[in-house]
């Protein structure tokens, strides 16, 4: 499945996109869509098998995220 997740600050998306490649996850970071409402310039985009392991890959590399949502196919 692929996801959206947004962040507070920039810190944040790098960091993640850092943790998620380490763990060979599919990544990118991105610009965020004004339509998401996110209050940092960064998204990542992410693929996972469920938003559950992708919020403890995050939560175990103690990185602070806002939300993450299910990108439409």
């Amino acid at each position: 499945m692929k996801f959206i997740v947004t962040f507070d600050d920039v810190s944040g998306s790098i960091l993640a996109e850092r943790a998620l490649k380490h763990l060979s996850y599919p990544c990118t970071i991105d610009t965020a869509p004004r339509s998401l409402g996110a209050s940092c310039v960064y998204i990542i985009r992410a693929e996972a098998q469920t938003q559950q392991e992708l919020e403890g890959v995050l939560n175990g590399a103690e990185i602070s995220w806002a939300k993450i949502i299910e990108q439409a196919e």
